[in-house]
């Protein structure tokens, strides 16, 4: 399957979402911290690469190199930055067209100014001939994804050639619904809560 346009990486990045909301429900109820929600996220990527047959491609965690350099942009000051995006799918140099996606993720209890960091990196990272610099990454979708855990949601805004495309705002819980695993889930609540007040 040829996943390097917009619209088909849009659907691998929902099926692998859909799969781990599905499989680390346990974790989006813990709060857990964005590096383990992301190595989750990460390994349903992988599972759905293997599965369309996109055998030279990879979704890594934190991979800060480009070639050999150090992943960096110029940030809004004309200064420049070493970046560590939090989940990339590119092909680790082995292909052409290498950069497919870059991901961010946040809590939403996060501050305001980080939020709008990564925005604006996926705004630089997903600009296809940015500047005509060595800084110029030219992913096909960049996606910011923003976990609020008191409401049980999250936003997802995609990025395409620098802006911002499309937005999106899912409960896992209504994702959960369609497989039953939210009821397994508070069924276990239920009777550890019950077990511990005996």
């Amino acid at each position: 399957m040829d996943i390097t346009n917009y619209q088909k990486l849009k659907d691998l990045f929902w099926e692998a979402n859909r799969a781990f909301i599905e499989k680390d429900l346990d974790l989006l109820y813990e709060d857990i911290s964005e590096r383990c929600l992301c190595g989750a996220l990460m390994h349903e990527l992988n599972k759905q690469l293997e599965k369309n047959d996109c055998n030279n491609y990879y979704a890594d965690v934190e991979f800060n190199r480009n070639k050999k350099e150090i992943k960096q942009l110029h940030n809004d000051d004309g200064f420049v930055s070493n970046i560590l995006p939090d989940i990339i799918v590119h092909s680790r140099g082995k292909e052409i067209l290498d950069n497919l996606l870059v991901l961010e993720m946040k809590k939403s209890s996060a501050d305001h100014q980080d939020k709008e960091n990564d925005r604006n990196r996926l705004r630089k990272m997903t600009k296809q001939n940015y500047n005509g610099n060595s800084y110029s990454y030219e992913y096909r979708l960049g996606i910011y994804y923003e976990i609020n855990f008191e409401k049980k949601q999250i936003l997802v805004e995609f990025y395409q050639d620098g802006e911002n495309v499309e937005d999106k705002i899912l409960s896992y819980e209504d994702t959960t619904k369609r497989s039953g695993k939210a009821i397994e889930y508070n069924r276990r609540i239920q009777h550890l809560v019950a077990a511990y007040c005996r």
